[in-house]
């Protein structure tokens, strides 16, 4: 039998055809190649299904289907596929200009010890409230509590904490990537320095202060409430938003 691959990519997908292919031909450009692709779209509408087709001859890639229940749901769908040592979920909207991004990733969390980790969040240009709403000097404060938060962006987790922690909480439908660090950093936990990654802005210029209020008050009650997202009653619109060019 072929070895398994060292790292699963998961992507969750909504209506993402916009958008994935650019996050699939950076991962085509990756020098590490140990890795798969696992694309657990959300029943889309908009021929995301045929923009990753045609990945197949560049990368190593499952398209696996999800009802549209949330990240949460689509990324823990994604992850029973999963072969990998190491799990990577990465946004559909992401974008990585770094060929040694996974290679940088896997290395220097290792060497760290940990078992969960990121990179370094930016945001691409087109929003300042983006740029202010997305603060890696935060999260990197944060990691050095016993309650770090990171976005869910990208993600990089043993596949054996995740199974241990039962994956992502499906009850939670605003701030379950918060919540996994949370639970996850008893393993160990940490932001990579100088290793970035690139934010799309789209969620910002439609929805303008009131996500960043939104995020302010979901911060809020996680700091009030044990550092517990459980009960916050915040929603996440998984799939609306519009097609990048428009």
């Amino acid at each position: 039998m072929p070895k398994p691959p060292e790292v699963s990519v998961v992507i969750p997908a909504y209506n993402e055809a916009t958008y994935i292919d650019r996050l699939l031909e950076a991962l085509s450009r990756q020098n590490f190649k140990n890795f798969e692709v696992i694309v657990s779209d959300a029943e889309s509408k908009d021929g995301t299904e045929a923009i990753v087709a045609s990945f197949k001859d560049k990368l190593a890639i499952k398209f696996v289907e999800a009802p549209p229940k949330g990240p949460a749901f689509g990324r823990n769908q994604g992850a029973k596929q999963a072969i990998g040592a190491w799990l990577l979920f990465l946004d559909a909207d992401v974008h990585i200009d770094n060929p040694d991004f996974i290679q940088e990733l896997v290395n220097k969390t290792k060497a760290k010890g940990w078992k969960t980790s990121s990179a370094q969040l930016r945001v691409m240009k087109g929003s300042l409230l983006g740029k202010i709403g997305h603060s890696q000097v935060y999260l990197n404060l944060m990691a050095h509590t016993k309650h770090p938060i990171f976005q869910g962006y990208c993600m990089f987790t043993r596949r054996e904490v995740f199974k241990k922690l039962s994956g992502f909480n499906e009850r939670i439908q605003y701030g379950e990537d918060n919540d996994y660090a949370t639970r996850a950093a008893k393993y160990g936990f940490g932001f990579v320095k100088g290793l970035y990654y690139y934010v799309d802005p789209r969620r910002y210029q439609q929805e303008g202060f009131r996500l960043l209020f939104k995020n302010m008050k979901h911060e809020i009650y996680r700091l009030t409430h044990g550092f517990s997202v459980e009960g916050n009653t915040a929603e996440y619109h998984f799939g609306k938003h519009k097609k990048r060019g428009d």
